[in-house]
C-alpha cells in the first residue's frame, strides 16, 4: 500500500512538471521579456509605410495592421506598459483623392478584373481630439526633409499638417514631426524615412521630381535628424530602417512581362522615350534582354492600346493636341510600336534612370549605416530583405510570399505598399533586430492570424493577364510623391 501511495505521488509530481513544461509559451521559444529594459512609450516616425497606407489609401481597417501598431501589441506581450498606442485613424473607406472621393483600391469588377477606386465618399479622421501627439507619426508622402520642417512644405499637407500633426489646431507650437515625437519622451523609437527621396522619382518614370534627393542633402538631413533625436532623448532605444530597392516592388515588375509577351508574339519592339525625351523616341526594346527598361504599374492603363493609332495617354493627362503635335508626336501611328507615337517617358524607368535610383539608394543606405552606428542606433536592412524576397520568396507558416502583384500576398493593390500580412512581416523584421540589439525576447507577430488579400481577388493569377486600372486610378501617386524636388 505504501509503495502504491509513493508511486501515485511520484506520478502526480511528474504530471505537474509536464504541465508546467508544456505551457503555451514553450513551443514558441523564450519567455517574452524586455531583457531588463523599461518601455513605457514607443513612438514610430516614418512615411506612408509607417502610417499603414495600403491599396492607395489610409483607412482604419488597414491601419490597425500598421507595423507600429503590431509592434506595440508585441511589446505589451513582452511586458511593456504602453497604455494605449494612438494612431491618426481615417474611417473607411479612407482618405480622399484629388476628386474628393475615396482613393482606396478595391475590386470593382471580376470581369477584367477591374481594380481601382469605387467612387465612394471619402471617410474622415476619427480621433482628432486626442489631447497629445500620436504615437504613430507616419505621414504619407513625407520625404526626409519633412522631419524637421515647420512650414508644411514637405509634410504632404493637408493630411500631414492638419490631420496627423494637427499643428494648425491642437499643437501650433509643435509644427514638425521631430518636436511631436520627442515631446512624448519615448523609451523606444523606430525611424523609417528616406524612401520617398527616391521613390517619387522612380514611380514617375524619372519625371517628377527630375532626380532623387542629392546625397549631400540627404546626408545632412539624416545626420541632423538622428543627432537631434539623440540630443533630446539620449537614452532612447532607436531602430532605423534603410531604403528598399525600388526595383524589387510589384510597381516595376508587373507590366513589363505582359507587354514583352504581346510584342514578342508579333516579332516587334516597343519604342519608348528615354530619360529627358518628350517627343520622338530613341529607345527600343523587346523587354526580354538583360536589364530591360522597367514599365511602371501605371502602364496597366495603357498596355491594351499598344499597336493602336491613339493619343489616349495625352488625352488622359490633359496634354493638348497642339502641344503633342509640336513635340513631333504623330498619334496616327501605332502606339508604342513607332518612334513617333512611343511609350511615354513617364511610364518607363530606363537604364539611366535605374542607375540613378540605384546610386541614390546605395548612397542613402551608406549614410544610414554610418549615422546609425555613430549614434548607437540599430538598423533593419530592408534593402537586403526585400531583394531576397524578390529573388527567393518568403516562406512562413506554410505560405510562400513573393513580390508578384496581388497573388504574391506581400503587397497591397497599389504595388508599392505592403498588405496587412506584409506589414506583419515588416513588424517582425523590426522585432528581430530589437531582440538582437537590446537582448529582448519580444514575441513575433503571428502573420497567419492577419487577414490576407480578400478572395476572390487574392486568388487571381496574373498568368491570366493584367487587371484593368482606370486611367485616373494612379493619379494619387503624383499627388503624394511628386510634390517636392530636393537636389
Amino acid at each position: 500500500m505504501k509503495f502504491m501511495m509513493k508511486f501515485a505521488l511520484i506520478a502526480a509530481v511528474l504530471a505537474a512538471l509536464c504541465l508546467i513544461g508544456c505551457s503555451d509559451s514553450a513551443p514558441n521559444g523564450p519567455v517574452p521579456s524586455l531583457g531588463g529594459s523599461t518601455i513605457t512609450k514607443y513612438v514610430a516616425v516614418g512615411n506612408s509605410l509607417t502610417a499603414g497606407y495600403q491599396s492607395a489609401g489610409l483607412y482604419q481597417s488597414a491601419q490597425v495592421y500598421s507595423y507600429p501598431n503590431q509592434i506595440a501589441q508585441q511589446l505589451s506581450k513582452a511586458g511593456a506598459s504602453l497604455g494605449s498606442f494612438e494612431q491618426p485613424y481615417y474611417s473607411d473607406p479612407g482618405t480622399p483623392d484629388a476628386t474628393g472621393k475615396a482613393s482606396r483600391y478595391e475590386i470593382v469588377s471580376l470581369t477584367g478584373p477591374v481594380i481601382g477606386p469605387k467612387g465612394l465618399a471619402a471617410g474622415a479622421p476619427t480621433n482628432m481630439a486626442l489631447a497629445r501627439p500620436y504615437d504613430n507619426l507616419g505621414i504619407p508622402g513625407i520625404p526626409l526633409a519633412g522631419f524637421m520642417d515647420t512650414t508644411g512644405t514637405y509634410q504632404a499637407a493637408p493630411l500631414g499638417r492638419d490631420v496627423i500633426l494637427r499643428w494648425t489646431s491642437a499643437f501650433p507650437t509643435m509644427k514638425n514631426v521631430y518636436k511631436q515625437a520627442v515631446s512624448l519622451k519615448p523609451d523606444l523609437m523606430t525611424f523609417w524615412l528616406g524612401a520617398n527621396d527616391v521613390l517619387g522619382y522612380a514611380t514617375s518614370g524619372g519625371t517628377s521630381p527630375a532626380a532623387p534627393t542629392s546625397t549631400a542633402i540627404f546626408t545632412a538631413l539624416y545626420t541632423q535628424a538622428i543627432t537631434s533625436i539623440k540630443a533630446s532623448l539620449p537614452n532612447v532605444k532607436l531602430v532605423v530602417g534603410n531604403i528598399p530597392d525600388v526595383k524589387a516592388i510589384p510597381f516595376f515588375n508587373t507590366v513589363g512581362p505582359e507587354i514583352a509577351a504581346k510584342i514578342g508574339a508579333l516579332g516587334l519592339k516597343l519604342y519608348y522615350q528615354k530619360a529627358g525625351e518628350s517627343g520622338v523616341a530613341s529607345g527600343s526594346t523587346t523587354l526580354t534582354e538583360a536589364n530591360p527598361p522597367l514599365i511602371t504599374l501605371v502602364g496597366i492603363t495603357y498596355a491594351g492600346y499598344i499597336g493602336q493609332p491613339t493619343g489616349i495617354f495625352y488625352r488622359a493627362n490633359g496634354i493638348p493636341y497642339s502641344v503633342v503635335h509640336a513635340l513631333g508626336i504623330d498619334t496616327t501611328q501605332p502606339f508604342g510600336l513607332h518612334p513617333q507615337n512611343p511609350w511615354p517617358n513617364a511610364l518607363v524607368l530606363d537604364a539611366t534612370e535605374q542607375s540613378a535610383c540605384s546610386a541614390a539608394i546605395s548612397a542613402f543606405n551608406s549614410t544610414i549605416a554610418s549615422v546609425a552606428a555613430a549614434n548607437g542606433a540599430a538598423v533593419v536592412d530592408f534593402y537586403s530583405f526585400f531583394n531576397n524576397v524578390a529573388a527567393n520568396g518568403y516562406a512562413l507558416a506554410g505560405e510562400t510570399y513573393t513580390t508578384a502583384y496581388i497573388e504574391g500576398g506581400l503587397f497591397s493593390l497599389d504595388g508599392v505598399h505592403p498588405s496587412s500580412r506584409g506589414y506583419g512581416i515588416v513588424a517582425n523584421e523590426y522585432i528581430k533586430v530589437m531582440n538582437a540589439k537590446f537582448s529582448m525576447s519580444i514575441p513575433l507577430v503571428d502573420v497567419s492570424q492577419i487577414p490576407g488579400i480578400a478572395a476572390p481577388l487574392g486568388k487571381i493569377s496574373m498568368q491570366n493577364g493584367l487587371p484593368v486600372l482606370p486611367a485616373d486610378a494612379l493619379k494619387d501617386y503624383e499627388r503624394m510623391f511628386g510634390t517636392t524636388d530636393l537636389h
